[in-house]
């Protein structure tokens, strides 16, 4: 069992304590509490915590217990930047305005971001369990009408055009969590439809997970959600027709086309039948409201999802203008929605947060606090590609990740997804099971390295040439 649940971040060559880790059932203690991280934060609120808290502690602590070059990687540079950035935006917020400054610095809102870093070693480098708690996730979601919402009341008012949500928070992240699953289905089509065993099995899966996952993101009713996917599928649409160039058949890039366009048709066909009007209606709703995005009117007293969108994020700005650098603190945001004098009356009993995470950072933390989020996804992504084309990563996973990306800047725009344990847990699941591919080609390099350093110190030294006896003589005569 032990040798199943090995971890291939840990390098070939390795000191005592490494070597009593791999064989140790740490490993797969690590899988079961990951595991449990991801059912319990869906289904199990109570213990939610207390696995998140294994999580943090079985990952942590394998990589700075034996993690060895990991713990100079990029990602834990990252992490000692949030603490940084976390306890400057404190200790310039006591100086600055000390009656509205946190007592004490909550670093947290920062160094949750970097949950991933456990997930990642605790997947240990390895494709087929990075797979499979993925899966686990699909799965857990497909528990919670009945787990967290009203069962199959909820989805018979959901298909009748009434908004749901399966008691996740609110209907956003509803929508968030099912999206994810959603556009994973799509990223890893062709692992779910090639032929070989049990394909009847994965094609079963296949398509009922995208009419299940894409019904729910559609009766959830987010436009935001809706915009990201639509910005994951010009990504899926620019990697297939790179892909579909490079195939040397003309007869199998039209077969491929033929199927896409066939399962398009079907998956179009079926929502315009049912939820047309859902969509419809929704699109339409504040069509009045959103005009005065562009214009200089003042907002009504009329509460809806984008009337108070735009009076925060133009209450935001003067904020942001004032310290642009590190923000005004862990709470930052509450400062606005306090404090801010051109806020209407009703706003304050509405929402806690300026629904968009880059709002929220600005105020929170300034530029900085922005430019970390970005050097997450710039560094995953570069490392990702790079990890592609090295054949540690399948080309499936990054053209899943490029869409996730693509989905989750635009999401963030409009609701504060990196402030909230949904929005935490999904993030650090995705990212951090591309991180642990990446780990795992710099582990292989640093392998590498070491074995070409041995090889040049067990070379032997070649002996010099001796000079000549002429040669002696001529220089003791110069003496």
């Amino acid at each position: 069992m032990s040798l199943k649940f090995k971890n291939n971040l840990l390098p070939e060559k390795a000191p005592p304590i490494t070597l009593w880790y791999q064989k140790s059932r740490l490993p797969l203690t690590g899988v079961i509490a990951l595991l449990a991280y991801v059912i319990a934060s869906l289904l199990i609120d109570p213990i939610a915590s207390y696995a998140s808290s294994l999580l943090l502690l079985m990952g942590f602590g394998g990589v700075f217990l034996v993690g060895h070059s990991l713990r100079s990687s990029a990602p834990l540079w990252m992490l000692l930047g949030a603490f940084g950035i976390a306890m400057l935006s404190w200790g310039l917020s006591l100086l600055h305005h000390p009656d509205w400054a946190e007592s004490s610095p909550k670093v947290h809102r920062l160094t949750t971001w970097f949950q991933f870093i456990a997930v990642a070693w605790l997947l240990g480098g390895d494709t087929r369990r990075t797979l499979a708690v993925w899966g686990v996730f699909a799965l857990s979601l497909l528990f919670t009408p009945w787990v967290t919402g009203d069962g199959m009341q909820e989805w018979i008012l959901g298909f009748q055009g009434r908004r749901i949500d399966f008691g996740i928070n609110n209907a956003q992240h509803t929508a968030m969590l099912f999206a994810v699953v959603f556009l994973g289905f799509i990223a890893f089509s062709y692992r779910l439809l090639k032929p070989g065993n049990g394909r009847i099995l994965r094609a079963s899966i296949w398509s009922t997970g995208l009419i299940l996952f894409g019904a729910v993101v559609v009766m959830t009713q987010t436009r935001g959600v809706w915009l990201g996917c639509v910005a994951a599928g010009i990504v899926y649409i620019s990697v297939l027709t790179a892909w579909l160039l490079r195939l040397p058949s003309s007869r199998s890039r039209a077969k491929i086309i033929g199927i896409t366009l066939a399962a398009l048709v079907c998956i179009s066909s079926l929502a315009a039948a049912t939820l047309s009007g859902v969509i419809e209606r929704r699109l339409g709703a504040e069509s009045t409201t959103i005009q005065q995005l562009f214009s200089e009117a003042t907002i009504g007293n009329k509460s809806t999802s984008i009337s108070y969108r735009i009076a925060s994020w133009k209450a935001a700005i003067p904020w942001i203008q004032e310290r642009p650098l590190i923000g005004w603190g862990g709470n930052g945001r509450g400062l606005v929605l306090d404090h801010s004098e051109m806020l209407p009356s009703w706003i304050e009993t509405q929402t806690g947060h300026l629904h968009s995470s880059y709002m929220d950072t600005l105020v929170n933390f300034g530029t900085l606090g922005l430019a970390l989020f970005l050097w997450i996804l710039a560094w995953t992504s570069m490392c990702s590609f790079k990890a592609w084309k090295r054949g540690f990563m399948p080309g499936d996973v990054l053209t899943f990740y490029l869409a996730f990306i693509a989905f989750w800047l635009v999401i963030n725009a409009f609701e504060s997804f990196m402030f909230y344990s949904t929005g935490q847990y999904a993030f650090s699941l995705i990212v951090g099971g591309v991180t642990t591919h990446i780990w795992r080609m710099q582990v292989n390099d640093n392998d590498e390295i070491k074995i070409e350093k041995e090889k040049l110190s067990a070379k032997p030294i070649v002996d010099q040439p001796r000079p000549s006896a002429s040669i002696l003589r001529s220089t003791e005569s110069l003496g």
